[in-house]
């Protein structure tokens, strides 16, 4: 037997249908109003992608091809590596480097920075020339090169 449920049923089929009580109601608001609170912890993996995210809502918020997003993104990130190694070796300096190992530090670090100045480098011609092929507004490249600064 076939019911439509748009129509009104009988009484008799209406039978097998639960009916909420007063008592049900007021049992499912308590389980509601008594729910114990819940613990998130997030890994510093994912509080780094979250606030990696966050950081670059205005690059995904753009109008601009992915791949040009992803160049961008890229950008941001060495800068950000480079600000922080910049001020490791600024630390490194003012710590009055007396010893061997501590100048060894300092090259290390001074070799790392050029490294992530080469890779800037290497994102930002990569950038230059995505914008070049990609067939884009003015209003676009203006938003690429906005974003990039």
């Amino acid at each position: 037997m076939k019911i439509n449920t748009l129509q009104p049923q009988p009484a008799s089929l209406k039978l097998n249908q639960q009916t909420k009580t007063e008592a049900d109601t007021t049992a499912t608001t308590a389980k509601k109003n008594t729910m114990s609170g819940v613990y998130v912890s997030l890994s510093e993996l994912g509080k780094t992608n979250a606030k990696q995210a966050e950081q670059n809502k205005d690059i995904d918020d753009s109008n601009l091809p992915d791949t040009i997003k992803q160049i961008l993104k890229t950008i941001r990130d060495l800068k950000q590596q480079i600000a922080d190694k910049q001020a490791e070796i600024d630390k490194a300096s003012q710590d009055g480097l007396q010893s061997e190992q501590q100048r060894e530090k300092l090259k290390l670090l001074q070799t790392e920075l050029g490294m992530l100045n080469s890779a800037l480098t290497g994102a930002q011609q990569s950038l230059n020339k995505a914008l070049q092929q990609q067939n884009l507004s003015d209003e676009q490249i203006q938003t690429a090169l906005s974003l990039m600064l």
